[in-house]
């Protein structure tokens, strides 16, 4: 039976083809197309198997063999910087921005370097020049976005994200520190919005537990961090139809999220706790009702496995050292008892 190409047959087949090739072409220029299609092959290939040794040898060769190569160095200098050698990979992409000023790759990683030796002003120069190149490179605008910021340069940061976000709307980064921004500029009512357009998108994560906390300290309780067992799981909050102990259908993804955490525990029992200003019958009834979905949702559980509680008052939290209260609120977390 005849076998398939090797991940690395292929690039030496696709190199071989490249070679093939140059005679069709003109001048110097043959060798350097020649050499970018080769580099690029090989240094993508190991890039994407995190063969970072032999990737790093592999162009320190080529670099030896073809000094002028700006591809040659340009991989040369990455596999340098996933070493952490960051002066010695910021010499290699000096220089193939040098032999290829119009590269916006190598004006990108150019900062990159300079970010890494903390040479904030470089990393930002060169970053800008990559975006003279190309101005919606999507990299430069985000990495020069974190780059103002963490030089306190908070608008015009703020202007490089809203850019990247017309590129990528999703950019998690750039949607994170967005609002970071605009709490740090006062603007409340868009940071609110923009934490909960970060959650609605990435709802888990430890950033995911940080914007909850600065969502949380503005008095917007839309979404809760629960501390189960040994961890932090964020949810939206709980919502149940008006005046009534039905369980909103919105809220039911985020209950099967806590049942099926609960379901992999090793010890200890679910305690729901809800909090109903001035009602606790409407509390107990809701505490009732969220222990009879999770033991429907998951037959694994039995009713030994979740206990319940009720109060007729605001529940009160600390977040970052200040107290909030919620009239109307559940709680989750893991209390004494084997599985």
């Amino acid at each position: 039976m005849k076998q398939p190409f090797s991940p690395l047959s292929k690039i030496f087949f696709l190199c071989a083809f490249a070679t093939f090739l140059m005679p069709m072409l003109n001048g110097c220029v043959v060798k350097d197309i020649g050499n970018k299609v080769g580099h690029t092959i090989k240094g993508d290939y190991y890039l994407q198997n995190k063969d970072h040794r032999e990737g790093r040898a592999t162009f320190m060769q080529e670099v030896e063999e073809n000094p002028t190569s700006p591809s040659a160095r340009y991989y040369y200098g990455r596999f340098l910087l996933q070493g952490d050698e960051n002066k010695a990979a910021l010499t290699q992409f000096k220089k193939a921005r040098e032999l290829e000023p119009d590269n916006v790759d190598y004006q990108f990683w150019t900062g990159v370097a300079y970010g890494a030796l903390n040479q904030k002003k470089s990393e930002e120069k060169s970053y800008r020049a990559a975006l003279t190149i190309n101005k919606k490179h999507l990299q430069s605008r985000i990495y020069l976005g974190h780059n103002l910021l963490e030089q306190k340069k908070y608008t015009d940061s703020l202007g490089q994200y809203e850019y990247a976000l017309k590129i990528w709307p999703q950019s998690p980064s750039s949607l994170y520190n967005r609002a970071l921004i605009l709490k740090k500029l006062g603007r409340t009512p868009e940071e609110k919005s923009a934490w909960l357009n970060y959650l609605g998108l990435y709802p888990s994560g430890a950033l995911a537990r940080r914007a909850t906390d600065h969502l949380n300290y503005m008095g917007d309780f839309s979404f809760r961090n629960h501390h189960i067992g040994a961890r932090t799981v964020t949810i939206e909050k709980i919502w149940f139809e008006p005046i009534t102990n039905r369980i909103a259908d919105g809220s039911k993804e985020s209950l099967k999220m806590i049942g099926a955490v609960i379901k992999n525990r090793k010890a200890g029992r679910l305690q729901i706790i809800a909090f109903q200003k001035n009602n606790a019958e409407l509390a107990r009834k809701k505490a009732t009702t969220i222990k009879t979905f999770l033991l429907k949702e998951f037959p694994e559980l039995n009713s030994q496995d979740i206990g319940i509680s009720w109060f007729d008052k605001p529940q009160t939290i600390i977040v970052k050292k200040k107290k909030r209260h919620i009239d109307e609120s559940v709680s989750f977390f893991i209390g004494s008892g084997k599985k």
